[in-house]
């Protein structure tokens, strides 16, 4: 039996969704490179592990802004790549206000680590 009734489309997946999922992924990906007792990985991954959290958070936020405007598809990989690369972001912000406070507000206990430090 055929029908002449037409197929109703499926709906794309919103590029800035799948964009925000790969930067997540990603990020953690960095951030557990960062991770590694190999020296000098966390000055080498930190930063970019930093700047891509903040991009997938951002393009997770204008994906879905986009979706509900268009009616896409791709939810999903938007809020996959904002919790992913929020929480690194969240993470690394906050080792970094560790990290600038403690030189702040205790330097006499970052004195010793500074001095005792060697290449």
């Amino acid at each position: 039996m055929e029908s002449n009734e037409p197929i109703a489309p499926t709906p794309s997946t919103n590029r800035h969704s799948v964009i925000s999922l790969i930067l997540g992924i990603a990020t953690i990906l960095l951030f557990c490179g960062g991770m590694m007792p190999i020296p000098f990985t966390g000055f080498i991954c930190f930063p970019p592990s930093f700047l891509l959290g903040l991009l997938a958070l951002i393009f997770g936020l204008v994906s879905l802004n986009s979706i509900r405007k268009t009616n896409e598809d791709g939810k999903v990989h938007a809020w996959a790549g904002i919790l992913s690369g929020g929480f690194i972001f969240l993470c690394l912000l906050c080792m970094l206000i560790a990290i600038v406070s403690l030189f702040f507000f205790a330097p006499e206990t970052m004195q010793p680590i500074i001095e005792g430090y060697q290449l």
